[in-house]
């Protein structure tokens, strides 16, 4: 049975692998990296805000305090690997969209579990840390509740991030082992038995990218002839017809 005690621990637990760098320095600005201890403060406090948002919600007479507890046991279940609880969290039919999933939907739990497993595959020390003050929610006038969180993930990518579907016929990111730190942002939709009916996870793929050294950082010469080399092949596919949906869609595995 899920308690606050079992996230609490959680919240003590150290995840990710050493060594972890003082700066991620293939951006156009080195940004400084947050140690451990400073993600946990970061998302302790994050929660402590949402209760106060919590608060503020029922002085308005919107109760919204099952929101935190779902979000404890979301973080929590992700965290420890754990999916005894998915039921309390999920829709049966939960339709999901990520980056990874080239404009596929995911649909159901089963899908869903095996879509963040490839992200834990190839990054087996991944946390991710919501940011305070940068998460949002709504309510429409029919009741539905919407949430939107911007979160800083965390880890070492060791092995190749699979693509969808995800399984062993899937393009594959090749694991380089390098350190990876980066912002990402999910919405979720909850229906009224509380549970999440669809969501979507977005970030930028070439920010990733660029941070694993996979791609050429932005202010060197590589990137720019990276950058022009597209542009070539943009103009060689529009003279030759090349945009039509069917014939440039698919690409080959």
């Amino acid at each position: 049975m899920f308690s606050e005690e079992l996230f609490r621990r959680s919240l003590s637990l150290s995840r990710v692998a050493q060594p972890i760098p003082p700066l991620m320095s293939n951006r156009a600005v080195p940004v400084p990296v947050l140690d451990e201890a400073a993600l946990t403060a970061r998302t302790e406090q994050w929660f402590a805000e949402y209760e106060q948002k919590i608060a503020f919600y029922a002085e308005h007479g919107f109760d919204i305090a099952w929101t935190l507890d779902w979000a404890k046991k979301y973080w929590w279940s992700w965290q420890e690997r754990d999916m005894s609880h998915n039921h309390e969290l999920y829709a049966a039919d939960l339709r999901y969209k990520d980056v990874t999933t080239l404009g596929a939907t995911i649909v159901g739990i089963d899908d869903f579990v095996t879509y963040n497993m490839a992200f834990f595959d190839a990054i087996p020390d991944w946390r991710y840390d919501p940011i305070p003050g940068q998460s949002y929610l709504d309510i429409t006038p029919e009741g539905t509740v919407r949430m939107v969180v911007r979160y800083q993930g965390t880890g070492h990518l060791v092995g190749p991030l699979r693509l969808h579907p995800y399984d062993e016929t899937a393009i594959a990111i090749p694991g380089n082992g390098a350190f990876l730190q980066c912002t990402a942002v999910d919405r979720y939709t909850f229906g009224p038995d509380q549970l999440m009916t669809e969501g979507e996870t977005l970030y930028d793929m070439i920010d990733a990218l660029q941070l694993t050294g996979m791609l050429p950082g932005p202010s060197t010469r590589a990137f720019r002839w990276l950058m022009r080399g597209a542009v070539v092949a943009n103009q060689a596919r529009t003279k030759l017809g090349l945009f039509d949906g069917d014939r440039f869609g698919a690409l080959p595995r």
